[in-house]
């Protein structure tokens, strides 16, 4: 079910006063949170936030997909919160809207030590262009400061590169063009 915005409704049990005995799902910036109470969720994060019973029988219940959503800041007349009918893909896209960003990745941050003949080099290049990945390139044949920082970067793990590329991602040093964990490294 496509929903851009949730439309009022008026859910199978009561949503006033401290939302005794509710389930509440409110988000903010670092995530999903529950509470049980009103008074628990920060003054701030009230605007949208989840709310369900379990005590509604199953017959009673919204299609999966669908949840209500209250606006816990200020009462009605009546002492009701405002609930509203909405997908739970337009809920989870809010939540996705509080996360931050995440830091731009400066292309030093990434950096192949590579040689101008290394077909392997160049897949991996070509590898992190296809996912975004800002990077530079340093040919250690051609320029011998670029060498000896692989050289110190890599006996400083541990390691004795054998051969070209040698990847550093973000300080994680990858001997050889592991396609694998580099897409863990990336996040997908």
């Amino acid at each position: 079910m496509i929903q851009t915005q949730p439309v009022p409704a008026k859910p199978p049990f009561d949503v006033s006063g401290e939302a005794d005995g509710l389930l509440l799902v409110w988000y903010d910036a670092s995530g999903i949170h529950t509470a049980t109470k009103r008074s628990e969720i920060p003054e701030a994060n009230r605007a949208q936030v989840r709310v369900d019973s379990l005590s509604v029988a199953p017959d009673a219940r919204l299609d999966p997909d669908q949840l209500y959503v209250a606006d816990l800041r200020n009462a009605g007349s009546d002492g009701r919160y405002p609930v509203r009918k909405a997908t739970r893909t337009w809920f989870d896209s809010q939540v996705d809207r509080e996360k931050p960003a995440p830091p731009e990745a400066k292309a030093e941050d990434v950096v192949i030590y590579k040689a101008a003949w290394c077909g392997v080099c160049k897949s991996a290049a070509g590898f992190l262009k296809r996912k975004h990945v800002a990077f530079i390139e340093k040919d250690i044949e051609k320029d011998p400061a670029a060498a000896a920082e692989m050289q110190r970067k890599a006996s400083a793990k541990g390691l004795h590169p054998t051969g070209v590329p040698v990847i550093d991602y973000h300080g994680e040093l990858l001997l050889g063009f592991d396609q694998q964990r580099l897409t863990q490294l990336i996040g997908g």
